[in-house]
């Protein structure tokens, strides 16, 4: 029995469980009724003075306090800044991803990548410091041992039925282990192996070699991967997710590199004030024209040049980057429905393939507005129609949503 115990307690042979675990979990999933059930767990609230509260952030609320408890004589105000920058960073995460879909921050079914991967940091940090390896090793380790297992477990997937590979779901799990591996470093280790602050350095290999620099290089990257898989979640997708993140990386690596010599100092901040002032100068000048240019792969908005990713811009003129995706969803409908109060308008791409899943398949339709209790229009037309329309409805002063698909 005590050999058992000491079996079951090993860092590594718990480590190998919760990764087996990560990867059968889809599996699991497959139950319907444990998705469903877990989905409206999620949702289920009580009214407490005229406000619904769910459940769950209740359930979330009672363990913490609870914790709090148990561990106070622990607590400092370095673990507590820490523990602050962990929250922070989570829900840059949460706000940096499944946008049509409006997640709580405290639903298991969506959010969970966080928390489990998180988890993997932790045990992973317990097996790599029994080997008593370095503090910037177990920090490599960690991360590239959790991108091939969240890679393994997606690419898994696409031979289960009614399983999609998503490579936004990597996407988070690289961040989750980027943010359970802080959690380890700051507020349970609070920094002792962490050699200071120092980010630059003189030699390329001593970025890799200095436990801070190389989380820092890893935050960079995963928020990168985390932000643009969301863009591109569609399997057709998946070797562009993969690479304009990884080309960007290395790009903005090697300006911060450069920018520590002696020369560069001055050649990277000029251009990228020139950049800048360039910039400047077209938005100032072409804010008030709306569309000014539209081509494959190429939209200008306001003098903005905004290459391949698709676009919503927002009745008041802002816009943002969204999801790439010809067919819309429920969610996806409503929440640009709850955008839209008047005209929400499709551009459907060069040659028309997008803008599926709407009620009918016609260019102008009137829909009902559930958050307005009104009717609304509809337009649904090939990208370059749609982007004249637009700057003719606005220039009528018409309020417009304008969701355009900036490819085919």
């Amino acid at each position: 029995m005590i050999h058992q115990e000491k079996w079951f307690y090993h860092p590594r042979n718990q480590l190998i469980m919760y990764a087996l675990l990560l990867i059968f979990t889809p599996f699991l999933m497959l139950q319907n009724f444990m998705q469903t059930a877990i989905g409206r767990f999620s949702i289920l609230s009580y009214s407490f003075l005229g406000r619904e509260i769910p459940y769950l952030f209740s359930a979330i609320l009672l363990l913490f306090i609870v914790l709090l408890i148990l561990i106070r004589r622990q607590i400092t105000s370095y673990r507590v800044a820490s523990f602050l920058v962990v929250l922070l960073l989570l829900a840059i995460g949460q706000s940096s991803t499944d946008y049509y879909f409006k997640h709580k921050f405290y639903e298991l079914q969506h959010n969970w990548h966080y928390f489990a991967y998180g988890g993997f940091a932790f045990l992973a940090y317990r097996y790599f410091s029994l080997q008593k390896f370095p503090t910037e090793k177990i920090i490599l380790y960690t991360f590239l041992s959790a991108i091939f297992l969240s890679s393994f477990d997606e690419i898994a997937q696409v031979f289960i039925s009614d399983r999609i590979f998503d490579i936004c779901d990597i996407g988070k799990d690289t961040w989750g282990t980027v943010v359970g591996i802080i959690f380890v470093q700051y507020v349970l280790r609070q920094g002792k192996d962490m050699q200071g602050w120092k980010i630059r350095h003189r030699h390329l290999k001593d970025y890799f070699g200095h436990p801070f620099s190389l989380l820092f290089l890893e935050i960079c990257f995963a928020y990168l991967f985390l932000a643009i898989s969301s863009l591109l979640t569609d399997m057709q997708y998946w070797f562009i997710g993969i690479m304009i993140p990884v080309f960007i990386f290395l790009i903005l690596f090697l300006l911060f590199y450069l920018s520590g010599k002696p020369v560069f100092r001055i050649i990277i901040p000029s251009l990228l004030i020139l950049i800048l002032i360039v910039q400047s100068y077209f938005y100032a000048r072409f804010k008030n024209d709306n569309i000014i240019y539209n081509t494959y792969g190429l939209t200008v908005y306001k003098g903005i040049p905004i290459p391949f990713f698709d676009i919503l811009i927002f009745e008041n003129g802002t816009f943002r980057l969204v999801d790439k995706k010809h067919e819309f969803n429920g969610k996806d409908i409503l929440t640009l429905y709850s955008k839209s109060s008047t005209i929400l308008l499709i551009g459907s791409g060069r040659d028309g393939l997008g803008g599926i899943g709407f009620p009918e398949d016609f260019e102008v339709q009137f829909v009902f507005h559930n958050y307005t209790q009104t009717g609304m229009q509809l337009i649904i037309l090939k990208t370059p129609e749609a982007c004249r329309t637009f700057n003719r409805l606005k220039q009528e002063g018409y309020n417009v949503v304008f969701l355009i698909h900036n490819t085919c």
